[in-house]
């Protein structure tokens, strides 16, 4: 999820469509609906928040510049085999891992029916061997499974904000169990950054190796990077230059979250 205040130029397009629509949709109760455009298309519970964006010239590409840092798990897990993420939106992050990462085995966990219902409007994948999307409480189901993932993505969000169930330290546990050795664990926080640090420190206290906590360019939205390993320390020579390499063959701002990590990492180790 992303503010509209402050976002990528595309989302402006949105801004007299969304006022029409703001009596009519807000008292929907979570109900996912859709505003399109000539060129793009975003999914809405509420007129303030999107869910998700779509270049419909070019479906794949990232828009929503936090989707990009989310991506970030690549500066870490160039390669990884299997991935996880809670909350389907408009699948941005799951229709990108699937075309650029072809190798790897791809779970989506969805609990809105609604919004899987819309995921072919927004070139979603069909479900293969390789690709699922399942209609399930991520939390209840990372809590039962045995699977264990290189990656898993954390985006759950409805019209009242992130889920209750993603935020307690049961769940982060549970993350914690899913994760293969070296694995990373990312979080989208939207919202407001005291309440972020809050949950911060509640994963903190149980992974063994000190998280990161990047704050989007615009101000609007933090992502939480988390590593059973230390691989979070990485030198930051090697850092850019992985971003460098990998920025070959993805074509999105890696640099920038490189640098941004790296500047947060410094500011916590003072």
């Amino acid at each position: 999820m992303s503010r509209l205040k402050n976002s990528p130029t595309g989302l402006q397009l949105f801004k007299e469509s969304l006022s029409k629509l703001k009596e009519k949709f807000d008292g929907t109760q979570g109900e996912p609906y859709i505003v399109e455009s000539n060129h793009f298309k975003a999914l809405y519970f509420d007129s303030e928040s999107t869910q998700s964006l779509m270049d419909m010239r070019a479906p794949i590409r990232l828009v929503v510049s936090y989707t990009e840092t989310m991506m970030g798990f690549l500066l870490f897990q160039s390669d990884p085999k299997s991935i996880a993420m809670i909350g389907l939106g408009g699948g941005s992050l799951a229709k990108y891992c699937h075309h650029y990462l072809p190798r790897a085995s791809i779970l989506v966990l969805e609990n809105n029916p609604k919004v899987i219902a819309l995921k072919a409007k927004f070139h979603v994948p069909e479900n293969s061997s390789h690709f699922k999307v399942l209609e399930t409480d991520g939390a209840a189901y990372l809590r039962d499974t045995e699977e264990a993932f290189d990656v898993l993505l954390v985006d759950g969000y409805n019209k009242l904000g992130q889920a209750t169930q993603l935020c307690s330290e049961d769940f982060y546990a549970s993350c914690l169990a899913c994760l293969k050795p070296g694995g990373l664990l990312l979080i989208n926080f939207s919202g407001m950054a005291d309440l972020n640090q809050v949950y911060q420190k509640r994963i903190d206290r149980g992974f063994a190796y000190p998280s990161v906590l990047v704050t989007e360019d615009d101000q609007m939205n933090q992502i939480l990077f988390v590593s059973n390993d230390p691989s979070l320390s990485i030198p930051a020579e090697d850092l850019l230059r992985r971003s460098t390499a990998l920025s070959k063959k993805h074509d999105i701002h890696l640099a920038r979250t490189a640098q941004n990590f790296l500047a947060q990492r410094k500011l916590d180790s003072r």
